[in-house]
């Protein structure tokens, strides 16, 4: 049993890495912009919604247990997918910080 699931998991491994790491084992050019667009979609920036509140409370500040839910469900599978391609936090943050740097690039040419 425990080495059926240790070889699923390394068969998760292998197909994740295929799709999203070239030979050298580093991320695809196209595999950055889908990371970084994930974790804006799944809030992995921890930021708060309108006047600064969590996303878990409600108008009248009280607890939303579907509102919970339903974030913590996308940021589950963005975590997983960085589990699987084994990167580290630090990896994340900085793909997201270059891809910040060329939005911002590109609004000045467009302002130009």
């Amino acid at each position: 049993m425990f080495f059926c699931k240790m070889k699923k998991e390394f068969e998760l491994v292998k197909a994740f890495q295929k799709i999203f790491l070239d030979e050298e084992k580093k991320l695809r050019p196209e595999a950055k912009k889908v990371i970084c667009f994930l974790r804006e979609e799944a809030g992995g920036r921890g930021e708060l919604g309108k006047n600064c509140r969590s996303y878990f409370y409600d108008n009248q500040n009280r607890f939303d247990v579907h509102a919970a839910a339903f974030l913590l469900g996308k940021r589950r599978m963005f975590d997983l997918i960085i589990k699987y391609l084994a990167l580290d936090e630090r990896e994340v943050f900085h793909l997201a910080k270059q891809e910040e740097n060329r939005a911002d690039e590109l609004n000045q040419e467009l302002e130009v």
